[in-house]
């Protein structure tokens, strides 16, 4: 729309310059009538000027040159800034215990007798190894010579021979009743030997007296288990060995249990029909 109005508007003024530089009468040149010869019309040549500067108002004007965009200003580098600064919390350090002196472990009182339970399960029955000592037996007590007697008057000679000869039937029967008594003994033994039916009952009672004795000697609160101990005994009751042959899995009442049976002291003897061999335990020990 703009561009149609700039070209009549330089049209028209092109039109105006043309009429305004048109020449009159004086000029010379060629005439012609015209409307009975009283108008004239002169032709002349146009200048340079005036041409260039009819062909610049008749030429349409040039477009407008597009403007470059302007360029965008670089982005300016934004200052680096210091990483902030981590206060450390200040904690007052923790106050130092009191260095306490150690009190010596109080000794486990001795606990009270336990009540009567039933009979525990026959422990198991081991003969003694052939590596195993025997105690020394004991010698029989040799019989004390009798002294002889001193030599009598002929009045009392005869009273005190008679008394002599009392005596020595009263020794001789005395020593007649002991080797029977020990025969005797001796006999039991060797029949309840042949009976495997009696060993077994006088194993488990003379082992049901060893087991109470050792338990007693337990600890409460040593931990959950069950250690097993073998011991072997002699038959006046004396500790030959002990050792742990199956762990509880606690150290500390495996070394409970071997320590209730050190502290047991002398274990009851064996029964008269067991004879004099040691015999060895197996034995359960539990804390309480």
């Amino acid at each position: 729309m703009r561009g149609g109005l700039e070209v009549l508007a330089f049209g028209g003024l092109a039109l105006v310059l043309h009429l305004a530089l048109w020449p009159g009468d004086e000029t010379p040149g060629i005439s012609a009538a015209g409307g009975g010869g009283e108008d004239l019309a002169t032709l002349a040549a146009a200048t340079a000027a005036i041409a260039r500067q009819v062909s610049e108002w008749d030429s349409p004007p040039a477009p407008p040159q597009a403007l470059p965009a302007p360029e965008a200003p670089p982005p300016e580098a934004l200052p680096e800034l210091a990483p902030p600064e981590v206060l450390t919390e200040l904690t007052d350090p923790a106050p130092r215990r009191p260095d306490l002196p150690r009190l010596a472990a109080l000794a486990a009182p001795e606990p009270p007798p336990e009540p009567e339970r039933r009979p525990d399960p026959r422990p198991e029955v081991r003969q003694a190894r052939a590596d195993t000592p025997r105690p020394a037996e004991r010698p029989d007590p040799k019989p004390e010579p009798t002294p002889a007697p001193k030599p009598a008057p002929a009045s009392q000679q005869p009273v005190r021979a008679a008394a002599s000869q009392s005596s020595d039937m009263q020794q001789a029967e005395k020593a007649a009743g002991a080797g029977g008594a020990a025969r005797g003994r001796a006999g039991e033994a060797s029949a309840a030997t042949r009976d495997p039916g009696r060993v077994a009952t006088l194993m488990a009672q003379w082992g049901a007296a060893i087991r109470a004795r050792i338990q007693r000697r337990v600890p409460e609160g040593a931990g959950r288990g069950a250690a097993l101990v073998e011991l072997t005994v002699s038959a006046r009751g004396t500790l030959v060995s002990v050792r742990v042959v199956r762990s509880s899995g606690n150290a500390r009442l495996d070394g409970l249990a071997l320590a209730a049976v050190r502290q047991a002291g002398r274990f009851p003897a064996a029964p008269a029909g067991l004879g004099d061999g040691a015999r060895s335990f197996s034995l359960e020990v539990r804390s309480r």
